[in-house]
């Protein structure tokens, strides 16, 4: 007679569904569940974090176009907005003769490295055991930013103007019309030193400025 036998299968398969069944419950306890959620927490935020670090959000300005390292094309600006106003001390001269000047001017930034611009000068004049002179002359210039040159010495530019003087104390005075060329040192909106030689200048001449070399000292301020 044959007996029935009851056949459980693999023991060792059994074995390792008991203990699967044992650890899906334990995963499922509280305090081991609240350790997961925040493993995978920790693991999100450094993973955005990451993100965040590797793309930054550049903000711009209200109203910028572009990045804000990149100057704007003056040529999107209004007529307005591409005027500068501004001025300077001119001629300056202590000695025989003895020269001081104001110089209001206006300037338009045809390019955003060239400016052109009009000014009028006031120039005092002096040469010691004569009558003081006081002068008043108009002026065209033009500014041109040369990146060479701003890599050497800052930001900075060559720079071109001719001068006409009337002496309105001695009507029958005549003076040189000073061509001056030199360089500048400043930028478009602020203090600039210019350096020039008068190309018009001559010892039979009587210069308004007693001098080849002039400095002016000055700019834009708004």
């Amino acid at each position: 007679m044959i007996k029935p036998t009851l056949s459980f299968g693999n023991p060792l398969r059994f074995a390792k569904a008991n203990l699967a069944e044992k650890n899906f419950l334990a995963f499922q306890h509280p305090d081991k569940m609240k350790v997961t959620y925040l493993l995978f927490a920790f693991l999100f935020t450094s993973l955005s974090f990451e993100t965040v670090a590797q793309d930054p959000v550049v903000i711009a300005e209200e109203g910028a176009k572009g990045d804000l390292d990149v100057e704007p094309d003056v040529r999107d600006l209004s007529f307005r907005e591409r005027l500068h106003f501004g001025g300077g001390i001119s001629g300056l001269s202590f000695g025989n003769p003895t020269s001081i000047g104001l110089s209001p001017m206006v300037g338009y930034m045809a390019t955003n490295t060239t400016i052109i611009g009009v000014g009028m000068t006031y120039q005092y004049f002096a040469y010691r055991g004569l009558p003081a002179s006081n002068l008043i002359g108009e002026r065209i210039f033009v500014r041109q930013y040369v990146p060479a040159l701003s890599a050497l010495l800052g930001q900075s530019f060559l720079t071109a103007q001719i001068e006409n003087f009337s002496d309105v104390s001695n009507s029958y005075a005549s003076y040189s019309n000073p061509v001056l060329v030199g360089i500048g040192i400043g930028s478009k909106i602020g203090i600039n030193l210019n350096v020039m030689y008068d190309l018009n200048y001559s010892a039979s001449k009587i210069s308004p400025y007693g001098s080849a070399l002039v400095v002016q000292v000055g700019g834009f301020f708004f």
